[in-house]
């Protein structure tokens, strides 16, 4: 399967998160490995809340880049070299589910807990990787492997990266550190025996039945364990569908009045309202955060405990994605769920300019440049939800999995949907980086709320997750 946009094979592994492929060679995990922050103050409703059913489907995508490239690790050798991802994010109001007994959440819930992850065959072979340890799917190239080792070396060839090892080319590579040096693991590859030959035969082989008209081997059979269509569903099922926003820009003109009649403090509280806004929007999108997760696929099929642990690291980025998309049209500002249009001078006047800026330019701009669709937008969060390297998880390998099948489902939509843009599909993934930066700051400035009502997080995101009723929406 080709990777889009050779012209990645050479950018700087700082700063980028876990949740992009190796080949986009970046550092950090996609929500600081699970130190996710609580959300605002809110009461639930939990009544509304329904778990759909989700869609089963078999296969496993094999090729695609294994996640959790988070860490101190090695990138692809650059002109200034790689650095490590950013520093994890705790939240000292949060209780982990494995929390003590004198903690609110009790994480034992009555009735049956899900089953802990997908079925797949290499979780029952008797072989493990020659290369890192982990269980092995078959003999890949030569030598028996996992997917993940299978699908870095494939892409190593294929792409000819260079790679580059910081320390005295003798890293370990086990399967917990085997994302932390790929100068080092490409090399084991190779001493293990792994053939690059090997890829290229398959290559041409495929390349050769392609032209002949016989059917060929490709991600289809991901997109249908991790379809598209349902995924979109999930972004429409929970799109607000405002036709009017309010300006608040408006109001601040009236706060400036006030300030030069000299009622500074009613002023100041007037300059408080885009942080204001915005919090309390993050209330309101926090209960369809949760609606949107149980509607993409294979999510609630996750161990409770783990599910918990997902929305909580990645809470910040979805949301932040999800207005940044409805703001396409705005001009000069943001458009928030509770229908509020959130001006540019109102965000600078308030004093969050600085990271409101970065939201325009970085990730609302950007999405409008290249039309991002619904699809594309909801297949990116899915990614972010969908992090190995989230502290606390117990089925990381089946949440590295659903990442890879998301990979794999997003890069053939985009080669069905967008022929004539090859790169498509790299440009999307570059708007990670930046979304989770934003993320970051974003909980410095707005996001700094410990509990919803008197409920810890986890057990808010708990209740709601259970939940049976059916949902309104």
């Amino acid at each position: 399967m080709d990777r889009a946009s050779e012209g990645m094979d050479t950018l700087d592994s700082s700063g980028m998160p876990g949740g992009l492929p190796p080949h986009m060679a970046m550092g950090g995990s996609m929500s600081g490995n699970g130190g996710g922050h609580p959300p605002p103050d809110i009461k639930p409703d939990i009544s509304s809340l329904t778990s759909p059913t989700s869609t089963h489907g078999g296969g496993y995508f094999h090729g695609y880049p294994p996640p959790g490239m988070g860490g101190a690790g090695n990138g692809m050798s650059t002109p200034t070299g790689g650095s490590s991802g950013p520093p994890q994010m705790h939240s000292p109001g949060m209780h982990s589910p494995t929390s003590s007994l004198g903690s609110p959440l009790c994480l034992s819930p009555t009735g049956p807990s899900p089953s802990p992850g997908l079925p797949h065959s290499s979780l029952h072979t008797k072989h493990i990787c020659a290369i890192c340890g982990d269980r092995a799917s078959g003999k890949h190239y030569g030598v028996y492997s996992c997917e993940g080792c299978k699908g870095f070396f494939k892409r190593t060839v294929r792409k000819d990266l260079t790679y580059a090892c910081r320390d005295d080319k003798n890293c370990m590579i086990d399967k917990r550190q085997r994302n932390r040096c790929q100068y080092c693991r490409y090399m084991k590859c190779l001493s293990m025996g792994m053939k690059r030959e090997a890829v290229t035969a398959v290559q041409e082989e495929r390349q050769r039945v392609k032209e002949k008209g016989e059917e060929v081997e490709s991600t289809s059979g991901a997109n249908n364990d991790m379809p598209v269509e349902q995924i979109l569903e999930a972004e429409l099922a929970v799109d607000p569908k405002i036709e009017n926003y309010i300006d608040t820009q408006v109001h601040f003109g009236k706060a400036n009045e006030e300030l030069g009649n000299g009622q500074m403090e009613n002023g100041l509280d007037n300059l408080r309202d885009p942080v204001v806004n915005i919090c309390q929007a993050a209330d309101k999108q926090l209960f369809t955060l949760v609606e949107w997760a149980k509607r993409i696929p294979h999510f609630t099929e996750l161990p409770l405990a783990d599910r918990i642990i997902l929305l909580r690291a990645g809470w910040n980025e979805l949301l932040i994605a999800g207005f940044s998309h409805r703001s396409i049209e705005a001009k000069d500002g943001i458009y928030l769920a509770t229908g509020l249009h959130v001006h540019r001078s109102s965000a600078h006047q308030a004093g969050v300019g600085v990271i409101f800026d970065r939201v325009l330019t970085e990730l609302v701009a950007k999405m409008r440049e290249m039309k991002m669709d619904q699809t594309e937008l909801g297949c990116l969060r899915a990614v972010v939800l969908f992090n190995p390297d989230s502290k606390g998880l117990t089925a990381v390998q089946e949440v590295e999995q659903l990442r890879e099948k998301v990979y794999a489902s997003l890069e053939e939509y985009c080669k069905t949907q967008y022929p004539d843009e090859p790169g498509r599909f790299a440009k999307l993934l570059l708007r990670l980086p930046a979304l989770r930066s934003i993320g970051l700051k974003c909980l410095e400035h707005l996001f700094f709320f410990k509990l919803i009502g008197n409920q810890p997080i986890d057990t808010f995101l708990m209740e709601m997750l259970e939940d049976p009723t059916p949902s309104s929406a």
